[in-house]
């Protein structure tokens, strides 16, 4: 897991060949983008912008990917998203095509996004996003799934 300023991409972008592509794509959005999904390279690397209410801790579950790396940023809002390690947690719901929960686990490490911060998930990254800070936002969020298989 990475987590770090926008600004600073550049101290990432050599960690796989198509990172750098997937943040010159994130320079470019505003809290004005409109929700859905855009291609950047097929389905290699593409973006989801979505808008949404953060939610309540209680209830909610890890996920992690295998085939892609999720960059997530938000363009308005705030939002906590939690981290830990697939091999801590307990599987819920086996791997389907590139997504497997796991059970929540609320004393897991504790990122804080707003705009112009953004965390990068790998394939060992679980992480349980769209969770309120310290209460209920309207975010609007960015996220970029890199293939890395």
């Amino acid at each position: 897991m990475i987590t770090d300023r926008l600004s600073r991409w550049s101290n990432y972008g050599s960690l796989n060949e198509r990172f750098a592509a997937a943040f010159q794509f994130i320079e470019q959005l505003t809290p004005d983008t409109p929700e859905g999904r855009t291609e950047i390279d097929g389905s290699t690397i593409f973006c989801m912008v979505e808008e949404y209410e953060t939610r309540p801790w209680e209830g909610q579950r890890f996920e992690a990917h295998r085939e892609y790396a999720d960059i997530q940023i938000l363009l308005s809002g705030e939002e906590s998203i939690l981290w830990a390690p697939v091999e801590t947690l307990t599987v819920l719901q086996p791997y389907e095509p590139d997504i497997e929960f796991y059970e929540f686990l609320p004393s897991s490490t504790k990122l804080v996004l707003t705009p112009g911060i953004f965390c990068v998930f790998f394939p060992h990254d679980a992480h349980a996003p769209c969770l309120q800070h310290t209460v209920p936002s309207t975010v609007r969020k960015a996220v970029v799934k890199v293939r890395i298989s």
